[in-house]
């Protein structure tokens, strides 16, 4: 089992229990901390790499109190993100420099290597590892919650 600290007691039982699901080991420290509000208004957000794993969880999205149900699938969704960076299969390279104009005038770009093929400004609906995720995510918050015996509160 992966190093897994989590900021809220009622959700860790079933952080880890996504972790089992995922089949994640203990090569890496994951944090999951959630925040009543994230930038663009997103459900979470994971960064990391192939050590260490950071995932902001939104508690709020839209002014609104996120149903438990809707928390445990954003969880299971960045979950996803972190085995995919965990295993290499997911780089983030962040904001770069992609160029620049004759007059010093920098250019950036997002980017992201994913299967060993880098993305660049890619939009968000556009990326494999976010259909990938999505693809997942369900089962693996039913299999988590299944392993918890708490499939009858969904």
């Amino acid at each position: 089992m992966s190093n897994i600290f989590c900021s809220r007691k009622m959700f860790a039982p079933y952080v880890e229990a996504v972790s089992a699901v995922l089949g994640l080991n203990d090569t890496a420290d994951i944090v999951v901390d959630f925040k009543k509000k994230l930038d663009g208004d997103a459900g979470g957000y994971c960064f990391g790499d192939s050590e260490s794993i950071q995932i902001e969880i939104a508690t709020h999205v839209q002014g609104e109190r996120c149903p438990i149900a809707e928390v445990r699938l954003y969880i299971a969704h960045e979950m996803i993100h972190a085995k995919q960076l965990l295993e290499g299969r997911l780089k983030d390279h962040g904001i770069r420099i992609a160029a620049s104009t004759p007059k010093g005038i920098m250019i950036f770009e997002m980017a992201q290597t994913w299967l060993g093929k880098t993305y660049t400004n890619i939009a968000y609906e556009d990326a494999p590892w976010e259909h990938e995720a999505y693809n997942l995510e369900k089962s693996v918050m039913l299999s988590a919650l299944h392993d918890l015996q708490m499939l009858k509160g969904i």
